[in-house]
């Protein structure tokens, strides 16, 4: 349910010249339809830890499945973008529910020293469908039209839902007493709205003061949650996952992995479109090759963090990842396909690497009764960084596609290199954040002994 959930983050990245002439909207208007899908999956996301004490894991798995299929029924039939956008709001729900339930499942069922493998499994869930996403849905598309892609994902969904009802049961005995806290919420919800919009805004310039107020805004609703959530009594999310400073650099690695995932499998199909001049299928299958060899090694890297320790994936997987993220800054103004597969193949490599192993890295540092809260925490996290990574990235270009003096498609390979050196400071970024988690878990293992 994950991976069918996920999967369409990324599908109609491919599709958005198409839906851009059919629905008469521009490029950073039309990827709300992945950037509001993946917004609101962050939202519901942040609920994960209470449900997991509320409800049992049948009873989330149902809604998640039942959610999905009618909001992608809505998606299918949709006469007009905000439909559309209605639909992809309400299919959110499946992904936000089902990916922190699978994550949660795996602490609570499967024993501790085989974390890195099973975690390895559910990476390869979370990272091959995005990167999946443009090839499935450049091929339909190409072959039918874009509306089949939700017909589709609705028939993969009923089937999972039908095999999951048999399957999934509960798994430890739930908190009925427990109370949900709506203010804080709202507060939270608030904000990560306010922080998407506001970044929205760079594409028109950062004279502009509703990009610095709807900053300010939700840098204000973040500040508010931080001190309400101390004297609540309700449960949302329990703030004290963050008193492990280790942790915080490893949920920032983790958000900034997926930034430059999602981002990088919304740039690349664009880019091969309008400065390629190449189909919907050309676009969707350049990420195919590096996406299923990078996958399918995705358990493998989980073995090597449980034989070997973390250090080697994480520091190797984010250094791919940097370096594949400066040569597609270094050559963006003229990237050829076979480029963008070979560079794309090896950052994915990287990002495999990294990405479950970071996850299962920061997991360990928690203790029991705060696994779900930080599972709730990263995996917001890393939705919440799809949605902003697409937005910013779409926004650089934007920015210099509005510039004129030079052709859309020179104008686009222009914005394209910038958000490729974005990306390439963010990757020297999770770097840093490797060193600092080693640093200080090293020195919390000396205060122990």
């Amino acid at each position: 349910m994950s991976f069918v959930g996920i999967l369409t983050e990324t599908s109609l990245n491919v599709t958005f010249p198409t839906m851009m002439k059919q629905f008469k909207v521009s490029l950073d208007t039309v990827q709300w339809t992945t950037t509001g899908y993946l917004l609101m999956i962050a939202i519901v996301m942040i609920t994960s830890s209470y449900l997991n004490e509320r409800f049992t894991a049948k009873e989330q798995f149902s809604v998640a499945c039942i959610g999905f299929i009618v909001g992608s029924l809505i998606s299918a039939m949709a006469p007009n973008f905000v439909i559309l956008l209605l639909g992809r709001l309400v299919s959110a729900l499946g992904a936000g529910l089902s990916t922190p339930l699978m994550f949660n499942m795996i602490t609570e069922i499967m024993p501790r020293a085989k974390w890195g493998v099973y975690m390895g499994i559910a990476g390869l869930v979370i990272a091959m469908a995005p990167t999946l996403g443009p090839a499935f849905g450049g091929a339909i598309t190409y072959y039918m039209n874009w509306r089949w892609i939700f017909i589709i994902v609705v028939i993969f969904a009923a089937i999972v839902f039908i095999m999951g009802f048999f399957v999934i049961e509960k798994y430890h005995e739930q908190q009925k007493d427990s109370g949900f806290d709506w203010l804080n919420f709202i507060i939270l919800s608030a904000a990560f709205i306010s922080l998407t919009i506001g970044v929205n805004q760079i594409s028109h310039g950062f004279a502009n003061w509703k990009l610095w107020g709807l900053l300010i805004l939700a840098g204000l609703l973040f500040y508010i949650f931080a001190k309400l959530s101390k004297k609540s009594n309700k449960k949302l999310l329990d703030l004290t996952v963050f008193k492990e400073k280790a942790f915080i650099y490893g949920a920032l690695a983790y958000f900034l992995l997926q930034f430059i995932n999602i981002g990088t499998s919304f740039v690349l199909p664009n880019y091969v479109q309008i400065v390629g001049h190449q189909t919907s299928l050309v676009g969707g299958l350049i990420l195919l090759p590096g996406s299923i060899i990078a996958g399918l090694l995705n358990p493998y890297f989980g073995k090597l963090y449980d034989n070997l320790g973390a250090k080697l994936p994480l520091y190797l997987g984010g250094t791919l990842m940097t370096i594949s993220s400066i040569l597609f800054a270094i050559y963006g103004l003229d990237l050829k396909v076979i480029m963008i597969i070979i560079i794309y193949g090896v950052l994915m490599l990287g990002h495999r690497m990294a990405f479950s192993n970071t996850l299962a890295e920061s997991l360990k540092l928690q203790k029991g009764h705060l696994r779900a809260d930080a599972t709730a925490v990263c995996q917001t996290s890393q939705q919440l960084a799809g949605s902003v990574g697409t937005t910013i990235l779409a926004s650089i270009i934007a920015i210099s596609q509005n510039q004129g003096g030079a052709s859309y498609a020179v104008l686009t390979a222009r914005g394209s290199q910038m958000a490729f050196c974005f990306t390439s400071v963010l990757g020297m970024i999770i770097l840093g954040c490797y060193l600092r988690l080693f640093i200080l878990e090293k020195a919390k293992t000396k205060a122990v002994k």
